[in-house]
């Protein structure tokens, strides 16, 4: 029996797209690989998807977000997690 509940706990992990939790970018399935024979092989070229955990002042916890390093970027850029989801229209209350 408590083995059975212990599945059921994995089972409630979701499993995610390779897409940025801010930016939404994706991969690019559309690249190709050049060989020396000249041939061309299909590729995805994969984000940089890094976890990262942020302070949210606005929600008074740390929320913590699948971001490529772009959006790593913008958030610094933007000075805090809560402005740049305020500028890309995410909601931090899922996280």
């Amino acid at each position: 029996a408590r083995q059975t509940a212990q599945r059921s706990s994995r089972s409630n992990m979701e499993m995610r797209a390779r897409v940025c939790d801010l930016l939404g970018k994706r991969p690019n399935r559309q690249a190709r690989v050049v060989t020396f024979s000249h041939k061309r092989n299909k590729t995805v070229q994969h984000v940089n998807l890094q976890t990262k955990r942020y302070f949210s002042d606005e929600l008074g916890r740390n929320v913590k977000l699948r971001l490529s390093t772009k959006g790593m970027k913008t958030v610094t850029k933007y000075g805090g997690v809560d402005a740049a989801a305020k500028k890309f229209g995410l909601d931090l209350t899922k996280f």
